[in-house]
């Protein structure tokens, strides 16, 4: 060891400079990093021990609420799946009739009635298309609230509402969500749901490749292109599917954690009074 000091060599492992007592600050930054690593270690301790105890009946509610919602963005996005294969039916049928229609012509009865049918039918899911939106919304946006109560979160309430229904975005908006949720969990004790990890591998896929189809339906429609198109809709949606169901679980144990944590409590204050009386 050469001391910055006087320049003198001396032995590594002495705690100063034989020459001129200077300390040697190789040991001593070794020293504070394992002061620090154990202070570090030592206040997740404490966090984790005080998350297992910790009793906040409002937010208790604000995730019973949440999975609440959760069940309820499921219920409607699987009637948007029927919704969607009725309307796959409808375009079929009336696709063909509008496009041999040529622009400049007089309509026929045929022409007028297929595009009437579909006005009716973009009128029908107008409704519980914007209902299956705004669940999907207020699901994410208080999942991600509720969660930052626990963790740092990488979205924003409004940021995780706005990426939601981007292709490819979204993947990471459930990523970030599931992660932070299994930290939570692991601080708790509770397991988290493993199965994840795969739905979001599949959920990615299917994000890009739903709309390159979605794109080509668009660009030059044919029955086989919407068909594909709408079954790789229907699939990436049930993925969807699946992984709220996996967030609003992990939502339910920390739930039912913050429940018990709040009726122990109770029961310990029952007989705290009656050992006192």
């Amino acid at each position: 060891m050469i001391c910055k000091k006087c320049g003198r060599e001396y032995e590594d492992d002495m705690p100063k400079c034989l020459w001129c007592d200077a300390p040697n600050e190789s040991l001593s930054s070794q020293d504070g990093s394992e002061t620090a690593s154990a202070d570090s270690e030592a206040q997740e301790e404490a966090y984790r021990e005080s998350l297992k105890k910790l009793i906040d009946p409002e937010l208790e509610r604000a995730f019973d609420d949440n999975v609440r919602r959760g069940k309820s963005a499921i219920s409607w996005t699987k009637f948007q799946i029927v919704l969607n294969i009725l309307f796959f039916f409808v375009e079929v049928k009336t696709a063909g009739v509008i496009q041999n229609y040529q622009v400049g012509t007089t309509a026929s009865e045929a022409v007028k009635s297929a595009l009437g049918t579909i006005l009716l039918c973009l009128l029908f899911v107008a409704i519980p298309f914007c209902v299956f939106i705004g669940k999907n919304w207020l699901w994410v946006y208080h999942a991600h609230k509720e969660q930052s109560k626990f963790t740092e979160t990488f979205f924003a309430p409004w940021g995780a509402v706005i990426c939601y229904y981007i292709p490819v975005v979204n993947y990471f908006v459930f990523k970030a969500l599931l992660e932070n949720q299994g930290n939570t969990l692991k601080l708790l004790g509770i397991k988290a749901k493993t199965e994840s990890n795969k739905l979001l591998t599949w959920f990615f896929i299917f994000n890009i490749a739903t709309p390159i189809f979605n794109y080509l339906t668009f660009k030059s429609f044919n029955t086989p292109i919407l068909f594909i198109s709408t079954i790789l809709w229907i699939i990436l949606t049930v993925l969807g599917i699946k992984l709220i169901r996996v967030a609003t679980a992990n939502e339910q144990a920390v739930h039912d954690q913050l429940e018990n944590n709040r009726l122990n409590k109770k029961v310990e204050e029952i007989i705290a009074q009656r050992e006192a009386v």
